[in-house]
């Protein structure tokens, strides 16, 4: 049974703990970037899942690597969107680097879709949240909240190889 997704929440969260980590989870120093994600999922509804291959959740301090490494997270969503049963699913679309973003990409995003990039070695590295958008040149941009660096509602673009943009359709 999907669930909606509860897009405010899962922004309101990544707000108000992009700067200070939320004492009630783990917090990995200087790679926190995923679990803070994860951790914005799931104040958006998203709920533990103990898929056999691709499992994704948090518990008594402890994270599954889908939880907590970006890669892993990423691999998760494609999963589960494949899948179509239980989990994180989502439209995802990715461009290299950030040059070809365009409206019929913006048109598809809104708060609480997750961002990700993939580095010159062709890993995922990065993972972040949009909290907002600003309207530059007609075209709507998004803004981001992220840790490793802390940070709220700064601008998404970033110097990486790809960029990857996971519209979320549904969680259950």
């Amino acid at each position: 049974m999907s669930k909606i997704y509860n897009r405010k929440a899962a922004s309101e969260y990544a707000i108000k703990y992009g700067l200070s980590p939320n004492p009630q989870y783990v917090y990995y120093q200087g790679d926190d970037c995923t679990n803070f994600i994860s951790q914005c999922l799931a104040a958006g509804g998203a709920k533990n899942h103990y898929h056999p291959t691709h499992p994704w959740w948090y518990q008594n301090g402890r994270t599954s690597i889908c939880w907590a490494v970006a890669a892993s997270l990423y691999w998760y969503i494609k999963v589960m969107t494949k899948e179509n049963q239980l989990g994180i699913k989502a439209k995802t679309i990715s461009i290299k680097g950030d040059g070809l973003y365009d409206s019929s990409i913006a048109d598809l995003l809104e708060m609480g879709d997750i961002i990700q990039y993939r580095n010159n070695q062709d890993r995922i590295q990065h993972s972040v949240i949009i909290s907002g958008f600003n309207v530059v040149n007609g075209i709507k941009e998004p803004l981001i909240c992220q840790h490793t660096y802390e940070a709220i509602n700064i601008p998404w673009r970033k110097n990486f190889k790809e960029t990857i943009f996971h519209h979320i359709v549904s969680i259950s």
